[in-house]
Order: structure tokens, then sequence, then C-alpha cells
């Protein structure tokens, strides 16, 4: 039995091969798809471990809706030196969130080349990001495990052709899978890049030679394999390449180029109309980077601004987005509508909760010009794995697409 796992920034897959057949585990079973798992990881306040969209569910039924409240928690003491006093001891105090039911991961893959982040602090418990990945490769293996009633000890990890852009980067990002997978319990894993696997099952069903081009888009990444497949279906890889471009990043474009004068945009304060401080509308750009607002000077600062400012019912629901948890519904609602474009030529965005009541329409053309410089990214990526292939253009016979971000 070998198990194959397609770890990926937005969700993720395991697939089992016997020999003769090779089927998908179920490794979701409240999802409406089972055999897809949501890259979710949800610590509870008592340190229960969730996954998947038992994760996200968790997390929205515990704190969308709910104002935070902060308590100030003693963290322990520091000791200062000074010349001309001594050393003296002081307690340390902190901002706390004092009734968060729990933290909420998603796209932790993203955050394995970057060696600033080692880890976070989850109601007073260090977890490092390997042990956090560790939490989810176990859980993954268990249910591995229970579906096959066989113990699991090896398994191919599908990994990006590059995690980062540069080399350190990516050295660090295997370098940390590895040491998640053991900690998991997986003594051995070998890593395959995820193109490259996709370029195997086309080479195991084609009966034409040819060269083909496989485009593999996810949430976090893109990646090219251009391989060699002849009749006998013997292959041979002539190139990849990779850049951390993905369906992530394209949500991001739509909420920063689109939403946010419906959270105050725009806005002018007071009789001398100073402009809305701009890091409020920064911390727009990702889910997560909203939750950093949740900051008592953050939280009084919005209390300010909507006392002076020009804009007042959309900076309410800025507050509302911020104090009341509403971040993560705000992508989720994006994420679908970016789906639905790839069906139609025109969306509309909107959400009506609370105090947070708009309507945007969307067209295909205006996305596209959303994420044009990324797509101009792709396209390079793309041409320097064909002349790295040492081939022009029209000698590519066949595309593989794969990753829900390649229906863009």
């Amino acid at each position: 039995m070998r198990v194959g796992l397609d770890f990926g920034t937005t969700n993720s897959s395991a697939a089992i091969a016997d020999g003769e057949h090779v089927h998908l585990v179920h490794l979701d079973p409240i999802n409406s798809a089972p055999e897809i798992l949501r890259s979710a990881l949800f610590i509870g306040r008592d340190g229960r471990v969730f996954l998947g969209r038992e994760a996200i569910d968790r997390y929205t039924q515990g704190n969308v809706g709910r104002e935070i409240v902060y308590e100030r928690a003693h963290v322990g003491q520091i000791k200062m030196t000074f010349a001309d006093i001594g050393t003296i001891t002081q307690d340390v105090y902190v901002n706390v969130d004092a009734n968060a039911p729990g933290r909420l991961f998603l796209s932790l893959k993203m955050a394995l080349p970057d060696s600033s982040y080692t880890g976070t602090n989850v109601f007073g418990t260090r977890w490092t990001i390997e042990e956090l990945i560790a939490t989810m490769l176990g859980r993954i293996k268990d249910r591995v495990e229970h579906e096959t009633g066989r113990t699991l000890t090896e398994m191919v990890v599908g990994r990006p052709v590059h995690y980062a852009d540069d080399r350190r980067g990516d050295e660090t990002a295997v370098r940390r899978m590895q040491a998640a997978a053991e900690l998991a319990g997986l003594r051995a894993v070998r890593f395959l890049p995820e193109p490259t696997a996709a370029a195997l099952h086309y080479a195991a069903g084609s009966a034409k030679a040819g060269n083909v081009l496989v485009f593999d888009f996810g949430g976090g990444t893109l990646d090219v394999t251009i391989m060699r497949v002849e009749k006998d279906r013997s292959y041979t890889i002539l190139a990849t390449d990779g850049v951390p471009v993905g369906g992530d990043l394209a949500d991001r474009r739509i909420v920063m180029g689109k939403l946010l004068a419906h959270f105050g945009a725009g806005a002018e304060l007071g009789p001398r109309r100073l402009p809305l401080p701009a890091f409020l509308l920064e911390h727009l750009d990702g889910w997560q980077s909203i939750v950093e607002l949740h900051t008592p000077r953050a939280l009084e600062l919005m209390d300010e601004v909507i006392q002076t400012g020009n804009r007042p019912k959309q900076l309410r629901a800025l507050r509302c987005l911020v104090r009341e948890n509403y971040g993560l519904p705000l992508y989720e609602m994006v994420e679908a509508a970016k789906r639905r474009l790839s069906e139609t030529d025109r969306v509309e965005l909107g959400m009506d909760v609370a105090e947070i009541n708009f309507r945007q329409p969307l067209e295909r053309w205006d996305f596209e010009r959303l994420i044009g410089p990324d797509l101009r990214t792709v396209e390079a990526c793309l041409k320097r794995a064909v002349a790295s292939a040492g081939l022009g253009a029209a000698e590519i016979t066949g595309v593989v697409r794969t990753g829900g971000s390649s229906r863009i």
C-alpha cells in the first residue's frame, strides 16, 4: 500500500494505491465532498483540535458576531539593568481577548518559507509552525489508518516546485515539512513536485507522443512542468518552474480593488478633512490581517473616526467587520464569487449582516484587470519553463490543467 498526500494551501486530499487501484480517502466526512479536506486547523481554548470543515464551523459559530472583550493579563516579568540604578524587575501585562473560544489557522503552508515566523502562542501554549503542521498531518494519518486498518509510516507528499522566490526560503520550507512529518510519526516521507505528479498521471493514461505542459494553479502557488511523453508511456521531465501566485492572492486583489469604499476608503475626518489612517484599510488585505486589528487602540480609533468622519455608515461597517469577526465570512464570500466568474461574465459581491450592508458588481474583465500584474507573472513563468525545456510554444502539443485556480 502506498499513500500520496496533496497538502494544499486551501484544500488537501489523500489517495491510496494498492497496486491495482487508486482511491481517495474520505479525509473530511462532514464536508459536502468528503474526499476534500479544507486545510484548516482550529485549536480550542480547552486544547481540543479540529480539522477541515469542522474547524471552519467551530470558528464561525464561536466568533462571527461575537464582540471582543479585552482583559489585562499578567504574562511574566522582565529584568532591566541600568548603570546608575542597578537591576530592577517589572511585571509585564498584555491585553488579551478574554472570550475567544479558539484560534483558527488557514494557509499554514504559506508560512513555511518565512524564517521570521517560528510559531505562535495559543492560550498560553507555544506552538511552532512545525507542530501546527504536524498536528494536521497526524490527524490526516489517523484518518488514512482508520480507513485502511493499517499502520502508516510512509507517505509521498506533494510540494510546490518553489515554496518561495529565493532558495533559502525554499530550503527552509522543505526542512520544516520534513520535521513536521517526523513529529506526526511519518518516518519515511518523499516529496514530489505537484505538477510532476500530475504529469505522471497524464503519462500513465496517454497513448500519444508529445510535449505536455502541466499547469498546476492552486490556492497559494502556480507550478509548471514540461515533459516529453512517448507512445510507450515513458516520459522525461524537461523543465519545472513556479511562482507564489494563487487563488488566495486573487481574493485579496478583489477585496482591496473593489470593496474598500464600503469600509470607509475616501472618508475625511474632522474640519481639517484629514484622510482615514491608511493602516486600517491596509489590514483588510486578508482575513487574518483583519484579525490583527483586534487591539484596543485600533478599536478606539475606529470609534473616533466614526464620530468625526463624513462616511459614518461605511466606517461603522469597518468597525463591525473587525470587532465582530466578519473577516473570514467576507473572504469566503469573495472566493465563492470568484469561482462563479469561471462560468459567467458578471457576479455580485455583497454582505448583509449587522452593520455591513453593501452590493458591488464585479465583471470578469474587471477581475482580469485586478489580477493583471499576477497574470503577467504567470506568463513569465510559463515562458521561462518553455525556454528551459528547449522548446518553442508551438512545440507544446498538450496542456494539463489542475488546481482550482486553473479555471480562472
